[in-house]
């Protein structure tokens, strides 16, 4: 237990599993309460922490947003921090196989709903200041065979929170992406055993592949980008907007 964020209010989009769930832990740990944003059938099987309530949305529309946070400011009376977490990972893709239709709902979710959130967020944030936290990923930095679409939405992401930066500076609201590298979640592990179903490695070994690939030997895992956000969230960060910052083991550096 902390309190790094003690007496702040957060909201977390696609907060209710995953590395969402994992930052909503750690706020929730130091003294924040908040809303958790997901989708009605990933919040019907969720446990949240004391301090924090949910709220079914999709983050492609619009109005669902812009309502969760009005909802929020009038609970709250201000939000703190606010984490565009929500995204989604498409199959894995041949470049000539791209599915158009595909690709439109991946930038729907992870760009379109990023600024929607943005969007919606500054008006509640404007007048007291606070973090604003986006999460890409380290394809950002590293691309990946057949992850086209995804890829190209994670790059839109990082565009994002650097002219939201210059944007928002003004009104002491900071605005920074997370870049997860290979984490071991249950998301992961689904897409490794669709890869296995199609004749790749195993899950095991594409563990072991996986950590081999970083300077520590291991993968991040959902506390590790959770300790990320609580950073980013918190005063230890005060001086830094417009950034990056990777959680991959050294991932991206090899």
């Amino acid at each position: 237990m902390g309190d790094l964020l003690a007496g702040r209010s957060a909201l977390v989009t696609g907060g209710a599993r995953g590395i969402g769930r994992a930052i909503v832990g750690q706020f929730a740990a130091h003294g924040a309460r908040g809303i958790v944003l997901d989708l009605e059938a990933v919040l019907a099987e969720a446990t949240l922490p004391p301090g924090f309530v949910a709220r079914a949305v999709d983050v492609t529309r619009e109005g669902d947003i812009a309502a969760a946070f009005a909802a929020a400011g009038t609970a709250f009376g201000r939000l703190d921090i606010v984490v565009a977490n929500a995204g989604i990972v498409p199959h894995w893709r041949e470049t000539a196989g791209l599915d158009l239709e595909e690709w439109n709902h991946v930038f729907a979710v992870n760009a379109r709903g990023i600024a929607l959130t943005l969007k919606h967020a500054v008006p509640v944030m404007k007048e007291a200041g606070g973090s604003i936290i986006l999460t890409a990923s380290i394809n950002v930095a590293k691309g990946a065979a057949r992850q086209l679409a995804y890829t190209a939405s994670k790059h839109a992401v990082l565009g994002i929170a650097r002219c939201a930066a210059l944007d928002l500076g003004r009104h002491n609201i900071r605005v920074n992406a997370l870049a997860p590298g290979p984490v071991l979640s249950e998301a992961l592990r689904e897409r490794i055993r669709y890869r296995q179903n199609l004749g790749g490695p195993s899950e095991a070994q594409s563990e072991i592949e996986l950590a081999r690939q970083t300077p520590l030997g291991r993968i991040a895992t959902e506390d590790d980008i959770g300790n990320g956000a609580l950073f980013l969230a918190s005063d230890l960060a005060s001086a830094i907007t417009g950034h990056m910052l990777p959680i991959d083991g050294g991932f991206d550096i090899t």
